[in-house]
């Protein structure tokens, strides 16, 4: 919320149950240095030692994001003169099914995942390449194949002829098949096309976020000055895995768990006390390896350190989900596919402070989730049409456009605008 009290479109969190057979969050490798766990010390004299350790805190992981993981236009070498989808297949009745295909994996280009100096040419076909989707998004829901593909055709043909036009507004040199006019042009961009018929590299096929259902989280993060809103927050969402193997050593964890989940409610109904959910993690995992180590069987890898920073740093490694998401699903609104709709119609609650895309979704979920499957997908694109004229009409000055979208011509320029800028990651 800003001082002015104008809203700006933002994240949203959804909290969604887990189910067996998702798939877990990806996790990337983060540094963890060893003055972020000061030395063990009796609990009175933990408070000093603590001072120095709230002004670190341990680097977030990256959050998922498909066009980073699996990016296209990106050589193994660096940046290369054209992107990886780019030019794209001209529509025709051999790729029409494939790109209207409800689940067809595509990259939102933006400066997140594009070099912003020195390499502006990528930056065009990125905004080529997000402007088409963005047309064929809409092409797709046309019932009649016949119209379906003269869309799609007119979408094509109009955007390479507006990269053409962004090519010849610089000073660099332009496209090789800019340099022709008319179907000559359009028979270049065909020829030059890496992937014709839109059947992209083997990439992940999942949606980012859910976790799968009866993996155990063990160990639990590190709280930390960053997670420890989620820690407080988010804990009446987290669920206790069920249906796992009845085997000690699983039960050990599951009791640890527990009881640090008891621990932290004491915590956070103390203002979301940052010292003393560490100092609960701290001991629930000492007391935990003095559980392990009072059996004969293999012991959890960390335990084989003596209480110090040391153990505490291979729980802090360990952790699968050390920001305290596992529940948090994070949603590609910027092209809404049946997929998207299962978990979108579910059991979700959008927790977040802005009012514009829980708007969007309530509108969604309320007009579309009770319609048959096939036609839900199409419903959404409608409605999320009609809530941008609405942002960029009559709500004009109700919320700060600070991508400037609503300046922007109304259609697909505006809603391209929207998916770039604000639906594209939404959690």
């Amino acid at each position: 919320i800003k001082a002015s009290g104008q809203r700006e479109l933002g994240p949203v969190h959804l909290t969604h149950p887990l189910q067996e057979g998702d798939p877990p969050l990806p996790q990337e490798a983060v540094p963890l240095q060893e003055e972020l766990f000061p030395p063990r010390v009796p609990i009175e004299q933990k408070e000093e030692k603590l001072a120095r350790f709230m002004d670190h805190s341990l680097p977030e992981p990256e959050s998922w994001n498909p066009a980073q993981h699996c990016q296209q236009g990106r050589y193994q070498g660096g940046w290369g003169h054209r992107l990886d989808g780019f030019p794209p297949g001209r529509p025709s009745p051999d790729n029409l099914n494939q790109i209207c295909l409800p689940n067809r994996q595509h990259v939102v280009y933006g400066p997140w995942n594009l070099p912003q100096t020195g390499f502006s040419h990528l930056i065009r076909q990125g905004e080529t390449l997000n402007l088409l989707e963005t047309g064929y998004s809409r092409c797709c829901r046309c019932h009649s194949y016949t119209n379906r593909l003269d869309c799609a055709k007119v979408m094509w043909e109009d955007a390479m002829t507006r990269f053409c036009e962004a090519e010849f507004s610089v000073k660099t040199r332009a496209h090789w098949c800019c340099k022709r006019r008319g179907e000559a042009r359009f028979s270049c961009f065909q020829d030059e096309a890496p992937r014709p018929h839109y059947q992209l590299k083997a990439c992940p096929s999942h949606q980012p976020g859910i976790s799968s259902g009866p993996e155990l989280p063990f160990p639990p993060g590190l709280p930390t000055l960053d997670n420890i809103k989620n820690i407080c927050h988010l804990r009446r969402f987290r669920s206790v895995p069920r249906n796992l193997p009845a085997t000690d050593p699983i039960q050990r964890q599951l009791q640890a768990l527990t009881r640090l989940e008891g621990e932290f409610q004491h915590c956070c109904q103390q203002g979301n006390n940052h010292t003393c959910t560490w100092k609960a993690w701290e001991d629930t995992l000492d007391s935990y390896c003095d559980q392990e180590k009072a059996t004969n069987t293999h012991h959890y890898s960390c335990c084989h350190y003596p209480p110090s920073p040391a153990r505490d740093e291979c729980f802090a490694r360990q952790a699968p989900y050390p920001k305290y998401d596992r529940d948090i699903l994070t949603l590609d609104l910027s092209r809404i596919t049946p997929n998207f709709m299962s978990h979108l119609c579910g059991n979700q609650r959008v927790l977040t402070k802005h009012k514009q895309i829980p708007g969007l979704i309530q509108n969604v979920t309320a007009r579309c989730c009770d319609l048959p499957f096939p036609e839900q997908a199409c419903c959404a694109e409608e409605e999320k049409a009609a809530f941008i004229d609405d942002l960029c009409g009559p709500r004009r000055n109700f919320w700060q456009d600070s991508a400037f979208c609503c300046n922007l011509s109304p259609g697909d320029e505006q809603i391209n605008c929207f998916n770039t800028n604000y639906l594209r990651n939404v959690a």
